[in-house]
């Protein structure tokens, strides 16, 4: 009896294993989850950007898909060194590396949904006018079937360059403006002295025009010694300076003539009309900081 009922199991047991292989050949198998779909547009800056300023890349990463994003799209932007992707509108977090940045949008993004950032594009000011800079955007989305990422190219166009000068009479600068030192723009009756007189770039950009200072030392006060580099007399108190190109941004010319006070000046005389002047320059048109007033005061 007990071999009866097992022979009557193991039969039946083949039974179930040989109909099972064909029975779930004919089951078909479950679809993929709907998938996020995206793609990614640009929008440069319209005009020339002038080097030492921003110009406004604008990104827009779309979802095409059927489903909305599960996880975060890390997007990049390839911006070439020495510039720089100074912010972003609205605020996201950038992940700086050496030839751009990254961020991040988050999970979520619903499908025909857009996210928009409003790049700011920093130019070095080294950069030379009429650069043509290019880079791409690309956007990661592990939830994307198209797993190459999504790439779109841009470039810009970098204008003419600006400078923005002033000038002091010291021999110290702080902020583009003339501290005096202990010494500066003094001397005895009859000394000679140096004047320490400079031309101070504060950008954007390099200057890379062709710059002219007028320079005319105080009153009772009369040129001496060597002619200083760049410059031609153009009277006893008066010098003509020529220079190919300004300052460099953040930089100085600096001019040191030579007087002689005046012999029969007295202690604690302002002998004044000092003027230092910038004039032809094509980086900045005329400002009230390319002008300055000085004297020397007789110890």
């Amino acid at each position: 009896m007990m071999r009866t009922v097992r022979a009557a199991v193991l039969a039946a047991l083949s039974a179930v294993l040989v109909a099972w292989p064909a029975q779930a050949a004919t089951t078909p198998l479950a679809a993929p989850p709907p998938a996020a779909a995206l793609s990614v547009e640009l929008c440069p800056p319209e005009g020339p950007v002038v080097p030492g300023e921003t110009g406004t890349l604008e990104v827009r990463v779309t979802n095409n898909g059927p489903a909305a994003t599960g996880d975060t799209t890390q997007v990049v932007v390839h911006f070439p060194a020495p510039g720089v992707v100074q912010s972003a509108d609205p605020p996201v977090d950038l992940t700086y590396f050496g030839t751009g940045s990254s961020y991040l949008v988050p999970a979520g993004l619903a499908p025909g949904a857009t996210s928009v950032e409003r790049l700011a594009l920093y130019v070095a000011p080294i950069t030379l006018s009429g650069e043509t800079i290019s880079g791409d955007v690309q956007a990661f989305y592990a939830g994307d079937p198209d797993q190459s990422g999504h790439t779109t190219a841009y470039s810009l166009v970098t204008g003419d360059t600006k400078a923005h000068f002033t000038v002091g009479a010291s021999s110290a600068i702080v902020g583009g403006r003339p501290v005096l030192q202990p010494g500066d723009l003094e001397g005895k009756p009859g000394a000679t002295i140096g004047l320490p007189l400079w031309v101070y770039n504060n950008g954007p950009s390099y200057s890379r025009h062709p710059v002219d200072f007028a320079i005319t030392v105080p009153e009772r006060t009369t040129l001496t010694g060597t002619t200083p580099t760049g410059c031609t007399a153009t009277g006893p108190r008066t010098l003509a300076c020529h220079f190919a190109a300004g300052p460099r941004y953040h930089n100085s010319i600096y001019v040191f003539p030579s007087v002689v006070v005046d012999p029969a000046a007295v202690a604690g005389q302002v002998l004044t009309g000092g003027t230092l002047d910038v004039s032809g320059a094509e980086d900045q048109p005329p400002s009230a900081d390319s002008h300055a007033d000085f004297a020397v005061t007789v110890t």
